[in-house]
């Protein structure tokens, strides 16, 4: 379904359309209300958060103890790839997926001042099925290769670099379940999405409709 087949069609009316760089704002709210993708949420980052000072500390006590230094400085080198290289590589991911839910007009955008980076495919409507995979899949991806790194290298010191990244990429991923806890907490709809990029901002339809007609 295209943008104009949607806002055409009489079964869906808008719901809700934020500006991008309000987003922070309204996935706050999203979360608040605690659907199953929030706790899905908060149980990820708590485990990133300790994986991260457990880690911190165990790199540290070399260093107290003989002031062995090899252990900080891995530790370091993931610390400033999570802030530069997977910052990029979460947007890609992101990209990717939408390609593979047949996603086109793709951009990237950021604010820097807010620390907000996003990726957005212009006039691409979305279902939540697909949404889905497009959100969840930086977290799903680095996850899965940072905890392979931490038991290869598990006996090198190599084993800290991944800490931070599977540690502080947890927090990364706060906007994506934010996203679709919008959807959570409204899972009596069916709601469709699409970025409008000359106006920076994202517009969710509902079906009015008792019984939801088919993806087209």
């Amino acid at each position: 379904m295209t943008v104009n087949e949607l806002k055409s069609n009489p079964d869906y009316k808008l719901l809700d359309e934020v500006k991008h760089d309000e987003m922070k704002n309204f996935i706050v709210a999203e979360v608040e209300q605690q659907p199953p993708f929030a706790r899905i949420a908060n149980m990820y980052q708590i485990a990133g958060l300790l994986a991260f000072v457990i880690g911190g500390f165990r790199a540290f006590m070399p260093f107290f103890t003989n002031r062995e230094t090899i252990y900080l400085w891995w530790l370091l080198a993931g610390l400033v790839f999570t802030f530069t290289v997977l910052i990029a590589l979460h947007e890609l991911i992101h990209a990717v997926a939408y390609r593979f839910v047949g996603a086109k007009n793709l951009s990237f955008g950021m604010s820097l001042r807010k620390f907000m980076f996003y990726v957005q495919a212009d006039g691409q409507v979305l279902n939540f099925k697909q949404f889905q995979i497009v959100a969840l899949a930086p977290a799903v991806l680095v996850s899965a290769l940072s905890l392979v790194g931490m038991a290869v290298f598990y006996t090198h010191p190599a084993f800290y670099f991944f800490i931070p990244v599977f540690g502080l990429h947890s927090i990364f991923c706060g906007g994506d379940f934010g996203l679709l806890c919008y959807f959570q907490n409204r899972k009596d709809k069916e709601i469709l999405t699409f970025d409008v990029k000359a106006e920076s901002k994202t517009c969710f339809f509902e079906c009015c409709n008792t019984q939801p007609i088919a993806d087209k």
